[in-house]
C-alpha cells in the first residue's frame, strides 16, 4: 500500500482542499442569527472577523503551498480548529 505524502499533491489537488476548508463559510449567515445572542464585545467581534480570517487563511495556504507545504497543512489546520473552537463558542450560549 502506497503511503499518502503532502508534499506529493499537486497544487490543483491542494486548491481542492482549500476549498473545501472554506465551505463552513456558507453557514456563517446562521451564525449571525445567533449573534444577537453574544453578550461580550469580544464574542461579537469574533463571529464578525471569522470570515475574513478563514479567506486570509485559505488564501495564504494556497499561496505558500508550492515552497512550504507543511506551513500551509499547518494553516489549514489552525483554520479548522477555529471552527471547532467557534462551533464551541455557539453551542455554549
Amino acid at each position: 500500500m502506497e503511503q499518502f505524502d503532502i508534499k506529493n499533491l499537486s497544487p490543483r489537488g491542494f486548491k481542492k482542499v482549500v476549498y473545501i476548508s472554506l465551505l463552513p463559510l456558507v453557514f456563517w449567515p446562521l451564525l449571525m442569527i445567533r449573534g444577537h445572542q453574544m453578550q461580550t464585545s469580544t464574542e461579537r467581534f469574533l463571529i464578525l472577523a471569522m470570515p475574513i480570517y478563514a479567506l486570509a487563511s485559505g488564501y495564504l495556504a494556497h499561496r505558500c503551498y508550492e515552497e512550504r507545504p507543511y506551513v500551509a497543512w499547518v494553516i489549514l489546520a489552525v483554520l479548522w480548529l477555529s471552527y471547532i473552537a467557534f462551533a464551541c463558542m455557539m453551542l455554549i450560549h
